[in-house]
C-alpha cells in the first residue's frame, strides 16, 4: 500500500469516508498486522468471520479462521507470513465456514501483502472474502434446469435470431437422428418458415402456440417462447403422433358414420315404402276378405229371416257364427297392425264408468247363460263413475278379458269387480279384476302371455280358437291409459286378470253406490246359490242402506223367513234367483204363499203379501209369463245392473210412482230369425247402389228392398253418373274400390256437378251440368277397408257417411234412416211399429208406448209435443235449483222429468232423473250436479228421437 493509502487509513480526519466505502463492498475485507492480528474489517468481512465488527480489532485471524474452517491456526499463520515475506498473493481458495447455527457457508478467500515502512502499527496483509452461497444456488438451479431439459421426453431447442439451433436436448437429438433434415437444412421435426416464426416471436415478445408439424412418421405441436434478454427463442415440442392418429381415425369414423347414416336413410326409405306397401296390403286384404264376408254374413242374415226348418236354422246359425268369428280375427289382425305402426291413439271424452262396465257384461249375458256360467259385475261404493277418458278402448279391454274368461270356463262363474286403486281431486286410478273358474294358465306361460300370438298351449287354439293377439292389444291399451295389467292363475283353479287405468274426473264425480232414503232400513232376504251373485247383491243393498240377510238355498230361506216372522221383524222384500238348487225360485215363492198365509194384523209378514224380485236368465224365454204365474212382484234379468236393481226394489216396495217398465234395460239381441218382418212402404225413397261385386250387389239390393227402399244398381262409377243424369235419387250407397271409375273419383265428379248446378240459378244450367237433380245428394261410403284413416278419407272426399263391410241389416237401416228416412202412407199397425224400431228402446220404446196408449197416434203425438215443448223449462228448473242450492226445488223438477219420461217409456231419461231426485232428497247436490250433465245429454238425445218419431207419425196420419 502506498503512503497515501496508509494516510487514508490512519488519518483520523478521513477515517469515516474511507470505511463507509469499504463497508458497502459486496465482499469482505480484513486488514492484518504482520503477526496475524486483525487491524480492521468491513461489515461483510465481520459477518463472514462470525464476529461483531467492533470486536475484531486486535484478535488473531489465524485462530478465528482455524475455528471457522476446523483447521490448524499455526499453519494459517505460517501461510500469512509466507505471503508477507514473498510479497505474492495466495491462490483463490474455497472453504466452507461454520458460522453460527446457519450451517456451512461456501467462501472464496485470498491474501495480499502491503508495502509498508516497517511500522509495526501499519497493516501489512489484506484478506478478501467472497460469499459463494448465491452462486452455488444459481449453479444448482442451472443444473436442475439442465437436467430437466436433458431428461424431458419431449424435444426442446434453443434458436438464435436467424433460426439456427444453439441447443438441443437428448429427446430432440434422438428425433433429429430419426427424422433427419429437409433440403433447406432445417430439421424435419421443426416447423417450416422457422426464421419467420423466430423473427415474429422476438418482435412481438409473445409466445407462439400450436405450430403443427405433420409427418408420415410422427406429428408434433410446437410452442416458441422468446428470451428477450439473450435474443433467443426456445422451442418446446409435444409429440402428437397418437393424437393425430386418433384424430385421423375419428375423421375416418365420422366419414363411416356419415356413410352408415346415408345407408340408414336409404334403408329407412325402403322400410317406409315397405310399411306403406304393408299398410296398402292390409287395406287390400281387409277389403278382399271383408267383401266375401259381407256376402256370407249378410246372406245368412237374410236367410234366417225366411221360413226354415229347425235343422236348416241350425246350419244357418252355424254359418253366421263362423263368419262372425272370422270377422273378429280379421279385426284383431288389423288392430295389431295399428299398434305396430304406432297409430293407436286414445280419445278423451266424458263417460259413465258404470254404464261402460254394465254394457260390457250385458253383451255376454246370452253367451254366459248358454254355458250356465254365473256372470256378475260389481262397482264398489267408493269408485267415482263420472270420468273422462276413452270408454271405447276401455270396453275393448273389458270385452277381451270377459270374453276370454267365458271362453275358457266350462262351469262356475265369471265376475268383474271394479275398485279404486288411487284417488285424487283431479283423477283416479281404477282397478279392474276379471275372475273366472276356468282351466287356468301354467306358470311358464304366464310370463309370455301378453306377447303377440301367445296362448296357453298349442291345443288352446285348436280347442278354443283365437289369434293370441287380444291380450297383447289389451296390454298396449292399458299402458296407454297409464295402467298395468297382470294375471294370477293356477292350472285347473281359474284365473284373475287384473289391470289398472287412470282417468280424469268430471267436474262432479258421484260415487258408484249412494245411500237411498227410501230403501234405508229395509230388511231384505237374498236367495242365490252363486257366491259371486250373493256378494254383488249384498254389496249393493247394504250400500243403499238396507239390511241384507243372505242364504244360498230355498230351504234355508224358508227357515229364515219363518224365524223373522216369529221375531216380529219380517222381511220387507225377497230377492230370489230362479235357478236356485233344491226348490228353485218359483217353488220358493209358491212355498211362501202356502206356508205363510194371510194373518190378521201382520203387515208384510205373510208370504202372500211380501214383495218378491225374481232374478231370471236371458235365455228364459217364458220368464215374464213365469213371473206373472207365480205372482212375483218384479222380474229382473241377469247380469244385474245397479240402477235397474235399485229401480226394481223401489218399485216392489211401492216407493216410486215411476211407471217405466222394469224389464232388462239392455235386452239381449234377439236372434235374426226372431226379428219381426220389415215393412215395405208404398212410398219408398229411391237409392242408388254402386257396387261391382256380384254377391254384394245381390246382398245390398235385397237388404235395401227388405227395409222398404226402391233400390237401383250401378256396377261402377261411370254407370252411376249415367244413372244420375237420367233420374233423381234420395241417397247413394257408394263402393270405394271399383273398376272404370272408383268411388272417390265418382264422388268428386258428383260434388263438382252439384257445385256447378248450385252456381247457376236457371234449370237449363242445371241440365247442362249433367246432373238430373238439384241440391246435395247424400253419399254413403261402403267399403271393406277398416284401417285408421279410411273413414276420414271417405269424408274428406265429399261423402256424407261411412258403412264398413260386412253390412248388418240393422246398421244399414240406421244409416239409411239418417239420410233417406222412410215415409209410409199406410196405417197398418205392424208396418208402423217396424219403422219406429230404428231407435234404441232404452232411449224411447215406441212399441211399448203405442201398446200402452191403445195405438192412438193423436194422443202419442200430444204427449211427445208436450215433452218437447217443456223439456227446456224443466232442465232450467233443475239447473237453477242446483245453482242456488235448493234441494227441494231440484227434487220436484227431477221428479217431474222422471214422471214425464216414464209416461213416454223413455227409460234412460227416467233413470237419470230418478237418480237426481234421490240425490237431491238426501241433500247430495254435488253428486246431483254431475248427474245433471248426463241428464241433459240424455234429454237432448231423446228430443231428437221424439222429433223424428213425431214427424213419422204425422206422415202416417196424413197418408191415412
Amino acid at each position: 500500500m502506498t503512503t497515501t493509502h496508509r494516510f487514508v487509513l490512519h488519518d483520523e480526519s478521513h477515517r469515516l469516508p474511507a470505511t463507509a466505502v469499504l463497508d458497502n463492498l459486496p465482499f469482505g475485507i480484513a486488514l492484518l498486522h504482520g503477526d496475524g492480528s486483525i487491524a480492521w474489517s468491513n461489515i461483510e468481512g465481520a459477518r463472514l468471520l462470525g464476529r461483531p465488527q467492533a470486536a475484531l480489532a486486535g484478535q488473531s485471524f489465524p485462530e478465528i479462521w482455524a475455528t471457522l474452517t476446523n483447521s490448524d491456526a499455526s499453519l494459517v499463520l505460517d501461510q500469512l507470513k509466507s505471503v508477507a515475506r514473498l510479497r505474492a498473493p495466495t491462490a483463490r481458495m474455497t472453504v466452507r465456514l461454520r458460522i453460527g447455527v446457519a450451517g456451512e457457508t461456501p467462501v472464496e478467500w485470498t491474501c495480499h501483502a502491503f508495502d509498508h515502512n516497517d511500522c509495526s502499527n501499519t497493516p501489512s496483509l489484506a484478506i478478501s472474502l467472497r460469499d459463494l452461497s448465491r452462486e452455488e444456488e444459481l449453479h444448482s438451479e442451472r443444473d436442475r434446469l439442465v437436467a430437466i431439459a436433458e431428461e424431458a421426453p419431449s424435444p426442446i431447442v434453443e434458436l438464435d435470431r436467424d433460426g439456427n439451433m444453439l441447443y438441443a436436448n437428448p429427446a430432440m437429438t434422438a428425433w433429429l437422428a430419426s427424422l433427419g433434415y429437409r433440403e433447406d437444412g432445417i430439421p424435419r421435426i421443426l416447423p417450416q418458415s422457422l426464421s419467420r416464426l423466430v423473427t415474429q416471436c422476438l418482435r412481438s415478445g409473445e409466445p407462439i402456440h400450436g405450430v403443427e408439424v405433420s409427418l408420415p412418421e410422427a406429428s408434433f405441436s410446437w410452442t416458441l417462447c422468446p428470451v428477450m434478454s439473450h435474443g433467443l427463442v426456445r422451442g418446446y415440442g409435444i409429440d402428437t403422433t397418437r393424437i393425430y392418429k386418433a384424430k385421423q381415425e375419428l375423421i375416418l369414423t365420422a366419414q363411416e358414420l356419415r356413410n352408415a347414416n346415408h345407408r340408414l336413410d336409404e334403408a329407412l326409405t325402403v322400410a317406409q315404402e315397405a310399411a306403406k306397401a304393408k299398410a296398402t296390403f292390409l287395406a287390400m286384404m281387409s277389403h278382399e276378405i271383408r267383401t266375401p264376408m259381407n256376402g256370407v254374413i249378410g246372406m245368412t242374415s237374410l236367410l234366417m229371416g225366411t221360413p226354415l226348418s229347425p235343422e236348416q236354422k241350425t246350419y244357418v246359425t252355424t254359418i253366421r257364427q263362423c263368419g262372425e268369428s272370422l270377422l273378429h280375427v280379421i279385426n284383431e289382425v288389423l288392430e295389431y297392425s295399428k299398434i305396430e305402426a304406432g297409430k293407436l291413439e286414445l280419445e278423451s271424452i266424458d263417460f259413465n264408468l258404470r254404464d261402460t262396465v254394465e254394457d260390457t257384461l250385458a253383451q255376454f249375458a246370452q253367451q254366459a247363460a248358454a254355458k250356465e256360467i254365473e256372470l256378475t259385475g260389481l262397482i264398489h261404493a267408493n269408485v267415482p263413475i263420472a270420468l273422462r277418458g276413452d270408454p271405447v278402448r276401455l270396453r275393448q279391454v273389458l270385452t277381451n278379458l270377459v270374453g276370454n274368461a267365458i271362453k275358457f270356463t266350462s262351469r262356475g262363474a265369471v265376475s268383474l269387480q271394479v275398485d279404486t286403486e288411487e284417488d285424487s281431486p283431479d283423477d283416479t286410478l281404477v282397478r279392474f279384476e276379471v275372475t273366472d273358474s276356468g282351466i287356468g294358465i301354467p306358470p311358464e306361460t304366464q310370463a309370455r302371455l301378453f306377447q303377440p300370438f301367445v296362448q296357453g298351449d298349442s291345443s288352446t287354439t285348436r280347442r278354443y280358437g283365437g289369434t293370441g293377439l287380444g291380450l297383447m292389444i289389451s296390454k298396449q291399451l292399458v299402458e296407454l291409459m297409464d295402467g298395468h295389467i297382470s294375471v294370477i292363475s293356477s292350472v285347473g283353479q281359474g284365473s284373475t286378470f287384473r289391470f289398472t287405468a287412470r282417468f280424469a274426473k268430471q267436474a262432479d264425480a258421484p260415487r258408484a253406490i249412494v245411500p237411498s232414503k227410501d230403501l234405508a232400513g229395509r230388511l231384505v232376504l237374498i236367495v242365490d246359490s252363486h257366491e259371486t251373485s250373493r256378494t254383488v247383491l249384498q254389496q249393493l243393498t247394504t250400500g243403499w242402506g238396507m239390511m241384507a240377510e243372505v242364504v244360498q238355498d230355498t230351504d234355508t230361506a224358508l227357515q229364515r223367513f219363518g224365524e223373522a216372522a216369529e221375531r216380529g221383524t219380517p222381511f220387507d222384500l225377497v230377492i230370489v234367483d230362479t235357478t236356485t238348487p233344491g226348490k228353485d225360485g218359483a217353488q220358493l215363492i209358491q212355498a211362501l204363499r202356502q206356508r205363510h198365509g194371510q194373518r190378521s194384523g201382520q203387515r208384510l209378514i205373510d208370504g202372500a203379501t211380501v214383495p218378491v224380485v225374481l232374478l231370471t236368465s236371458v235365455l228364459q224365454q217364458d220368464s215374464a209369463e213365469q213371473a206373472q204365474r207365480i205372482e212375483a212382484t218384479v222380474q229382473l234379468q241377469k247380469p244385474i245392473r245397479h240402477d235397474q236393481l235399485q229401480h226394481c226394489l223401489r218399485k216392489a216396495l211401492a216407493v216410486t210412482d215411476d211407471p217405466a217398465p222394469l224389464q232388462q234395460a239392455v235386452p239381449a239381441e234377439p236372434l235374426p230369425d226372431q226379428k219381426e218382418p220389415t215393412a215395405h212402404p208404398l212410398v219408398r225413397p229411391r237409392i242408388l247402389i254402386v257396387e261391382d261385386n256380384e254377391i254384394n250387389q245381390k246382398l245390398v239390393m235385397r237388404m235395401a228392398e227388405k227395409l222398404g227402399y226402391d233400390a237401383h244398381l250401378a256396377k261402377n262409377g261411370q254407370e252411376a253418373l249415367d244413372a244420375l243424369a237420367e233420374r233423381t235419387y234420395d241417397a247413394i250407397l257408394m263402393d270405394c274400390q271399383m273398376p272404370v271409375l272408383d268411388g272417390f273419383e265418382t264422388t268428386r265428379i258428383i260434388r263438382q256437378r252439384e257445385a256447378a248446378a248450385a252456381a247457376d240459378t236457371a234449370a237449363e244450367a242445371t241440365h247442362k251440368a249433367g246432373l238430373h237433380c238439384a241440391g246435395h245428394i247424400p253419399i254413403i261410403a261402403v267399403t271393406a277397408n277398416a284401417m285408421k284413416g279410411d273413414r276420414e278419407q271417405c269424408l274428406t272426399a265429399g261423402m256424407d257417411d261411412y258403412l264398413a263391410k260386412p253390412i248388418q241389416l240393422e246398421t244399414l237401416r240406421s244409416v239409411l234412416s239418417r239420410w233417406a228416412p222412410l215415409s209410409d202412407p199406410s196405417a197398418d199397425k205392424a208396418e208402423k211399429q217396424t219403422v219406429m224400431k230404428t231407435s234404441d228402446p232404452e232411449i224411447f220404446d215406441a212399441a211399448d208406448l203405442s201398446a200402452n196408449l191403445g195405438d192412438d197416434p193423436h194422443l202419442i203425438r200430444q204427449l211427445i209435443t208436450l215433452f218437447i215443448d217443456q223439456h227446456q223449462a224443466r232442465l232450467a228448473e233443475i239447473k237453477e235449483g242446483l245453482a242456488s242450492g235448493e234441494a227441494s226445488a231440484v227434487e220436484r223438477a227431477a221428479h217431474t222429468v222422471k214422471g214425464a219420461a216414464g209416461n213416454l217409456r223413455a227409460r234412460q231419461v227416467a233413470s237419470v232423473a230418478g237418480r237426481i231426485e234421490e240425490l237431491a232428497r238426501h241433500g247430495c247436490l254435488a253428486d246431483a250436479t254431475a248427474a245433471y250433465l248426463q241428464l241433459e245429454r240424455a234429454v237432448l238425445n231423446l228430443v231428437q228421437v221424439l222429433e223424428q218419431y213425431r214427424a213419422n207419425i204425422r206422415s202416417f196420419s196424413q197418408a191415412a
